[in-house]
């Protein structure tokens, strides 16, 4: 009997076994997008112990745009996001995308939002209204921030409060600031005004009352006691304000009503919040904001979350995901991937669409606070994948507060749409440069390699001008670039030939200045043929080849030139292969498989808006001297 029963027991529990085994392989391994930068360190996460069963997998996409590209297409599942990128999941098939969880702080758990913009005034303030905010002296935490700055543009300009100028002879940037400059008598707002030194200076001196509340004026910057979310309580405090623009949790901070042993800055009995509606209230109960910055989450598409179930399933998956993210060793990579050590996972009870989600909060109005007034700057495409750059950067710089506002247009003659002014803009690579100047276009904006990839010339200390004639240069033949410098030292040397081949050989080589660790006994040659170490690459080399440049009809006026540079100052700063947001969106670097070199140079770095006429004119007569269809022939 009791032999029978033990089969049973090993019937049964070979049963159970086999259900949880189909079970579990009927379940999905849902996939997560990840920026190509960071997909090492998803795998890392992923590689522990504890993710054991978890059954995720990392993808990557090139960036977060990318990623919510192949969301759409079904190549993955979901998107550790922020509310920015919700945006352009919003503009790009908004109904197929749902955001199903949130990112919130430990501090924050249960707040609806990330945090709270709100208005503050002395109790005995006489201003009631956001009328009576006209010829107050403002205290803002800092110019392009969210609570300080955006978020007062836009509700002030929605509330036609505050009038935006749309003239078209001041940039963008300036109509804001003159805007503020005339509503306020005198205010506090630190910050660069431009990314150009020159620009900056002359617009704080334009509009000098912007700056006027602040601890150092002439200044106008961080760091600032009047700047910051609680310097622009204390510029209402301590200082000559009459209002201040911050957020909810820095005024429990400074006012010591957030717990804690956190001593208190100011009296809160003296202050209270100003309501859109024109009501106010104690700074000591809840608060009324008039806008809020939504919490960072997940988003994923319709498909992935269509039932209750499959919803809840994978919510399950990236709980766990998430909390073993928090106690990684590798806290970089888990900041990456948007998992703070302070961070708490908090599972939406219905996926939502993106519009809803932004909207619910007011930052969709935010993002878009310049509407359709300031006429946007279109950029030609010459080709699909141009196209496809041209639209995932619009997307990725408007939601990121970049502006003017690009839009992409199609031509299968980029410079003839720019000169016909079907186009405002072109970018050129060096090859026809020559045809963009004899169509009267001008370059403003160049692309910069890293000074690692300058190209140079070195040699032995024994070696001479006729040595190298005799035993030719060693370089890369694939490289047009190398070619060009090849040439050019050929013709240093009274060569008078475009046609040159690498000489393995050779004592001689051209190459990247990364390589240099290599030659440190070696000389450079410089473009006058004297000699020089190895540590003067940046001055001495032989790097001729013209970078990629965006060019614009030479009649194109001054504000509208000084606004295309502030543009691509602002996408380089953001963008760049160093950017505070590369992950949202590589401007540089491989775009597409099979297609290099879109736009710019994918071992391009940063824009500048400078470039030595010296370079100019030695690439222009080298080609001239070495053929007239703008590229260095060959052999």
């Amino acid at each position: 009997m009791s032999s029978r029963r033990e089969i049973l027991g090993v019937v049964v529990a070979l049963v159970v076994a086999g259900l949880f085994l189909v079970a579990q392989a009927e379940e999905p391994t849902y996939r997560l997008c990840v920026p190509q930068i960071y997909l090492k360190e998803c795998q890392q996460l992923l590689a522990d112990p504890s993710e054991a069963g978890i059954r995720m997998e990392c993808v990557p996409g090139r960036d977060r745009v990318d990623c919510l590209e192949l969301i759409e297409q079904r190549k993955a599942d979901v998107l550790a996001s922020e509310p920015e990128d919700m945006y352009i999941a919003y503009h790009r098939k908004n109904e197929d995308f749902r955001v199903i969880s949130e990112i919130r702080t430990q501090q924050d758990k249960d707040a609806p939002f990330r945090y709270e913009g709100i208005i503050l005034v002395k109790k005995s303030s006489p201003i009631q209204t956001l009328q009576q905010l006209r010829g107050a002296k403002s205290c803002h935490t800092g110019f392009g921030r969210n609570v300080g700055y955006r978020i007062p543009i836009t509700k002030l300009k929605n509330n036609k409060v505050l009038k935006v100028s749309s003239d078209p002879e001041i940039s963008a940037t300036e109509r804001e600031l003159k805007a503020l400059s005339e509503f306020f008598s005198e205010s506090c707002l630190v910050g660069n005004y431009s990314t150009h030194p020159s620009t900056d200076h002359s617009l704080k001196k334009k509009y000098a009352n912007l700056c006027a509340l602040c601890e150092k004026p002439e200044q106008c910057n961080y760091p600032d006691k009047f700047s910051g979310y609680d310097g622009a309580i204390r510029c209402l405090d301590k200082g000559k304000g009459e209002v201040a623009f911050t957020k909810v949790q820095f005024i429990k901070k400074y006012f010591g009503l957030a717990g804690g042993d956190t001593p208190a800055e100011g009296n809160p009995e003296e202050f209270e919040y100003l309501c859109e509606d024109g009501s106010r209230k104690p700074i000591t109960g809840p608060a009324c904001s008039w806008a809020q910055r939504p919490w960072m989450g997940y988003i994923s598409n319709e498909q992935a979350v269509r039932t209750p179930e499959k919803l809840d399933q994978l919510q399950h998956r990236l709980e766990r995901f998430f909390s073993n993210g928090l106690q990684a060793q590798n806290k970089d990579a888990a900041a990456h991937l948007l998992i703070q050590p302070n961070a708490v996972y908090h599972s939406k009870d219905a996926a939502i669409d993106p519009k809803v989600y932004l909207e619910r909060a007011g930052y969709k109005d935010v993002i878009e606070r310049d509407g359709s007034a300031i006429r946007k700057i279109r950029l030609c495409a010459q080709n699909d994948a141009e196209y496809a750059k041209c639209q995932a950067l619009h997307q990725a710089a408007y939601s990121r507060d970049a502006r003017p506002e690009l839009e992409c247009v199609q031509s299968v003659d980029c410079i003839l749409a720019v000169t016909k002014k079907e186009a405002d803009l072109v970018v050129i690579g060096s090859d026809t440069w020559e045809e963009a100047r004899k169509s009267k276009l001008q370059p403003v904006v160049y692309e910069q390699l890293d000074s690692q990839d300058i190209l140079v010339a070195v040699a032995p200390p024994s070696v001479g001008r006729a040595d190298i004639l005799k035993t030719g240069i060693k370089f890369d033949e694939s490289s047009e670039r190398a070619h060009l410098s090849s040439v050019f030292l050929h013709r240093l040397l009274g060569a008078q030939t475009c046609r040159v081949r690498s000489s393995p050989d050779s004592q001689v080589e051209i190459v990247p200045a990364s390589e240099l660790e290599k030659h440190k006994d070696s000389q450079l040659i410089c473009k006058r043929f004297e000699r020089r170490p190895v540590t003067d690459y940046r001055s001495c080399n032989l790097d001729l080849m013209l970078p990629h440049a965006v060019f614009i009809r030479s009649d194109t006026t001054a504000v509208e030139q000084e606004t295309i540079k502030h543009l691509f100052s602002a996408l380089s700063d953001k963008f760049g292969a160093h950017g505070k947001f590369v992950d949202v969106f590589a401007i540089f670097g491989e775009f597409q498989p099979g297609h290099p070199n879109v736009y710019f140079d994918d071992k391009a770095v940063i824009f500048t808006t400078e470039l030595t006429n010296e370079l100019q004119n030695e690439y222009i007569n080298w080609h001239l001297q070495c053929g007239s269809d703008n590229k260095i022939k060959k052999n």
